[in-house]
């Protein structure tokens, strides 16, 4: 059975000591003191509250009842009410001609507080619930089956295409916090879905036919500190979601290995696809060799003509022409720096496979 907890007790007494000029108690199913006006009475037994409990109805102790209820003074003693059952008993010390008429009052003020707390529980459970749904759904964790009937149960709508994002701030004081006190302003202003987790800080679920950008720009400005952003691919399908989250958390990852300083840095997946895989599979001694020949023309070439040649080959599809148009060069001096790149790097730029080395080298380093 439900019974009326210290903490909404002490609210009431809080909420209700400056309207009514009358000492205040309120007791627990036990009939024990739990809050009170006067702390004197905190702790004790109650019989009248006691009385009120086993009978589901208020009661009236004039000066001569006290003699007969132990821990009693004249009064009046109401029934705290939730949902048809007594959860606590409140009471008024005074008078009964007196503090009778403010009996009403006090119950009122007293079940209100009660269903203001729960509603509020409540409205926090199925935040919780809803949020462990979409971590579930974006970590892999549940069947596809499952995760639209949780969905549904739980009212949570999902527009495609969709892609997430990730939030997550420069420093970590007080995040969390700021996220519990901005919930209302986020559901204003993503008009979507998002969860908090140490891992990922803030992941939203946005609809990629919204203006994006905008959305972004409002969430920085709201929570006002330098953040990192991440944004994951945009995706078609409740299973893809998946995909999203590991590309948007991929593409923080490689923002936070590039160290970008300022308000706001964000790093989109789709415009650092290449970087952000090749970054994530190349470690240790395989990261050294993919990028050995390319970090000896970056030692050799202070002024970057260099690697602005060999950039521009590759996107010439290595047609010595159309390279040197670009450049706006002659083919002679193309082919001279084209052949002092294979003197710093061995790398012989008419064979594919040893021009993707370096190109590999370029997509990490650059």
């Amino acid at each position: 059975m439900m019974e009326i907890e210290d903490i909404i007790a002490e609210k009431i007494i809080a909420r209700t000591k400056g309207l009514i000029p009358y000492d205040i108690n309120v007791m627990n199913k036990k009939g024990i003191v739990v809050a009170s006006t006067d702390v004197s009475r905190v702790g004790r037994v109650h019989e009248g509250a006691s009385w009120v409990i086993q009978h589901q109805k208020s009661v009236t102790v004039d000066q001569a009842g006290t003699r007969y209820l132990a821990g009693a003074k004249p009064g009046v003693n109401l029934p705290i009410e939730y949902q048809g059952n007594c959860i606590g008993v409140v009471g008024i010390t005074g008078d009964p001609a007196q503090v009778c008429e403010l009996g009403a009052l006090l119950k009122m003020t007293a079940e209100l507080l009660v269903e203001q707390s729960r509603e509020k529980d409540a409205a926090l459970l199925l935040r919780v619930e809803k949020e462990n749904c979409l971590k579930q759904l974006v970590y892999g964790q549940l069947d596809e089956s499952a995760l639209h009937e949780r969905l549904k149960e739980l009212q949570l709508q999902i527009r495609y295409p969709a892609l997430c994002i990730t939030i997550k701030p420069k420093s970590h004081a007080r995040f969390y916090q700021q996220i519990l006190d901005l919930n209302a302003a986020l559901d204003l202003s993503v008009n979507g879905l998002f969860f908090y987790s140490q891992e990922s800080g803030l992941t939203l679920i946005l609809d990629a036919k919204a203006k994006v950008d905008a959305k972004i720009a409002q969430l920085v400005d709201l929570l006002a500190q330098p953040v990192s952003i991440g944004v994951g691919v945009t995706v078609n399908t409740l299973s893809e979601l998946a995909l999203s989250y590991a590309t948007a958390m991929a593409a923080l990852q490689f923002g936070a290995a590039d160290g970008a300083s300022g308000a706001a840095t964000l790093y989109s997946y789709d415009s650092h696809k290449e970087k952000i895989i090749i970054a994530s599979l190349a470690k240790g001694w395989h990261l050294a060799e993919l990028t050995k020949e390319y970090r000896a023309l970056m030692a050799q070439d202070p002024n970057g003509t260099l690697r602005l040649t060999l950039h521009t080959l590759i996107s010439s599809s290595a047609d010595m022409l159309t390279c040197a148009g670009k450049l706006n060069i002659h083919r002679n001096t193309l082919r001279y720096r084209l052949d002092r790149i294979h003197a710093i790097t061995g790398v012989d730029y008419k064979k594919l496979d040893q021009l993707f080395r370096l190109y590999l080298g370029k997509i990490i380093l650059d």
